[in-house]
């Protein structure tokens, strides 16, 4: 049996399908049929973007604004109305050399410190956003859009909703960094199988890649495969 065959990984076919999208430049054909447009503007293609992460990282040691600002945020998507606002955090919980955001959580609540409810809302889906990694992101004029991937596993709503909530955190705080000169349109979308009704399916892609790069070109065999996956 070929791995190329049975491979199930969906970093494995995200590959392909980023060959596919910087593939054609400057006309950029591929990504044009992808996002469904005949015109592209300056665009920038990332994959399993861990931007909030990367952020923090350049940003140090200087991080409490970002990160007080990040957590203003994320108290507001969720409705917080009060918790412990990060310049109250202890300063070991502060100190970017001592404590990651992603441990924040944990480190209060192993002292006795996670003692209400919006703190353990706000600090736990810091926790998560600095764990997650979008799938593909293409930022094209004023567009920025997020796609969430599956290909032989189903889209779970708690997931969805986590990537929408990433995504306005990069569009309020760090649309800069993603070369945009103002806040853009944000678009969360879903890239998987036909029978999962996504905003895009593997089988439209595997057809753009073949149209361009014809059936001998090995990532359009990788991608041949949507057609007999058993999910």
């Amino acid at each position: 049996m070929n791995y190329r065959e049975y491979n199930r990984e969906e970093r494995d076919i995200c590959a392909h399908l980023f060959r596919l999208l910087l593939d054609d430049q400057p006309n950029w054909r591929p990504l044009k049929e992808f996002l469904a447009t005949t015109q592209v503007s300056d665009p920038r293609i990332y994959c399993e973007a861990a931007l909030i992460r990367d952020a923090y990282h350049v940003r140090k040691p200087d991080v409490q604004e970002f990160m007080d600002d990040l957590c203003e945020l994320i108290a507001r998507q969720n409705n917080v109305m009060s918790y412990t606002h990060f310049p109250l955090l202890p300063d070991f919980i502060q100190n970017p050399n001592k404590t990651h955001p992603k441990q924040i959580r944990f480190k209060l609540e192993d002292k006795g410190l996670l003692n209400s409810e919006g703190d353990q809302v706000v600090y736990g889906n810091l926790q998560a956003m600095f764990n997650a990694k979008p799938d593909l992101v293409v930022c094209n004029g004023s567009d920025l859009v997020v796609y969430e991937a599956k290909y032989t596993s189903k889209f779970k709503t708690e997931q969805m909703e986590l990537t929408e909530k990433i995504g306005c955190v990069w569009k309020k705080l760090l649309f800069g960094d993603l070369g945009f000169s103002s806040e853009p349109f944000l678009s969360v979308k879903k890239l998987g199988m036909a029978s999962e009704s996504p905003d895009i399916s593997w089988e439209e892609v595997y057809h753009i890649a073949a149209k361009h790069w014809g059936e001998n070109d090995y990532s359009v065999a990788v991608l041949s495969k949507v057609f007999s996956v058993n999910c």
